[in-house]
This record gives C-alpha cells, sequence and structure tokens, in this order.
C-alpha cells in the first residue's frame, strides 16, 4: 500500500559489538548455574543415599547400595539448568554455554593444579579414564537435551522439558555406563535401570518448578512454544 509520502525511519540494527556483548551478558547466569551443578554433584560424591538401599528388597540386582551417593541424585539438575536456558535462550546459546561450562571447569581444574590445590588429579578427583568417560558421556546427554528440547519445544508445554530431561539423563546413564572398563552382566542392567528411574523421576519432579516459571522466563522473540 501506499504510504502517503510519509518518510520511513530506518530501523537500526545492533552491530557486531553489541550482539556479541548482549550473548555474553546472557550467557554468564547459565555458566555459573551450570558450574555450579557440577561442583554441587562433585561435592556430594561420598555422601551416601541409605534410604535407596530398600530397593534391593524388590529386587536383588537393583542393589544401589555399593555405588549410589547424592551425587546420583542432584547431578540431573544440570538438564533442569539447559531446559530453562534454552526456552529462554534457544539451543545456540544453551550449546555455548554448555561449552563455556566446560572451559571453565578445565580451567579451575588446571589452574588448582598449578597452585597446588590438587595434588594429584586420579586421586582427588577421579582416574583419567573414568574423568574422560564422564565429559564424554555429559557432553553428549547435554547434545541430545538440547537438540531434543528445541526439536519438541510447543505445545503442550511439558513435552519439550521432561522428554529433554529424561532422554538425556538416559542418554548419560547409559553411555556413562557401557564405557569398556563395565562389565557387562545383569548387574550393570540393574545399575541403569536404577539410574534411569531417578531421572525420569527428576524429569517428572522438575515440570513443577519449570510450570512455575513459565511466567518468569520467557522466551525471547523468535523461541516460541515451550
Amino acid at each position: 500500500m501506499l504510504d502517503r509520502g510519509v518518510d520511513r525511519v530506518p530501523v537500526s540494527r545492533p552491530g557486531p559489538v553489541t550482539r556479541f556483548l548482549t550473548a555474553l551478558v546472557r550467557l554468564i547466569l547459565p555458566v555459573i548455574a551450570l558450574c555450579a551443578v557440577f561442583l554441587l554433584s562433585f561435592h556430594l560424591r561420598d555422601v551416601p543415599v541409605p534410604e535407596l538401599h530398600a530397593l534391593r528388597d524388590i529386587d536383588p540386582l537393583l542393589d544401589p547400595s555399593g555405588w549410589i551417593n547424592w551425587s546420583f541424585l542432584v547431578f540431573p539438575l544440570l538438564f533442569f539448568v539447559l531446559n530453562l536456558s534454552s526456552r529462554r535462550y534457544g539451543a545456540a546459546l544453551t550449546l555455548t554455554a554448555a561449552l563455556l561450562t566446560w572451559i571453565a571447569l578445565g580451567g579451575g581444574i588446571f589452574w588448582a593444579m598449578r597452585e597446588g590445590f590438587i595434588a594429584d588429579f586420579e586421586q582427588e578427583i577421579a582416574p583419567y579414564a573414568v574423568a574422560a568417560s564422564f565429559a564424554g558421556a555429559v557432553a553428549v546427554a547435554q547434545l541430545v537435551n538440547i537438540l531434543l528440547f528445541d526439536w519438541l519445544r510447543g505445545i503442550p508445554w511439558w513435552k519439550a522439558p521432561f522428554f529433554a530431561a529424561f532422554v538425556g539423563g538416559l542418554v548419560f546413564a547409559v553411555v556413562f555406563n557401557t564405557r569398556p572398563a563395565m562389565v557387562w552382566d545383569a548387574e550393570l542392567g540393574g545399575r541403569i535401570a536404577v539410574e534411569a528411574a531417578i531421572h525420569f523421576t527428576w524429569a517428572l519432579g522438575q515440570l513443577l518448578p519449570t510450570a512455575l516459571l513459565r511466567r518468569t522466563i520467557r522466551p525471547l522473540p523468535g523461541f516460541g512454544g515451550a
């Protein structure tokens, strides 16, 4: 249609520096939250969960008394944080946040070893093979979580956060526990089943805080859906 001779004011678009600084500011909170989940999980790695030992009464293969600790119970918080970040900022920025988190953690460990706060990585953190398997399994699980959330976001709103958290957690449990050093037997199957149940419970439970935060954490323009 004709604009009747009215001059239109061109819309100024932010330059590359402005876009970079904006993305950097947006990354701060997700990276801090992801680092906090990793550090909390590591801190609780030696705290047992005797309440879950009752699972052996259901089936001896489900007995988690030899390996379960609070680290396994708080670790699924990782996928809750990723879901909120994906909802707000989309897949690209959330993937960047996950990458920066690994860089920050790796840099922190390197600094701590150089300054003498960590004398022996294998004694104070984990054997190198286990650490590498853990990092690889988490990285794959994060990628699955982020891409699945981006694919499923929409109506109904709960599909993306639920399936992204559950499938991401399940992928981690399977990839980490089927590394070459593990013995593939019925006991390993029971362990994966227990971890899968933990991630399913978390995926279901995190729908409540997700629902409560939907009004506060709204998707930016261009990211509709969940």
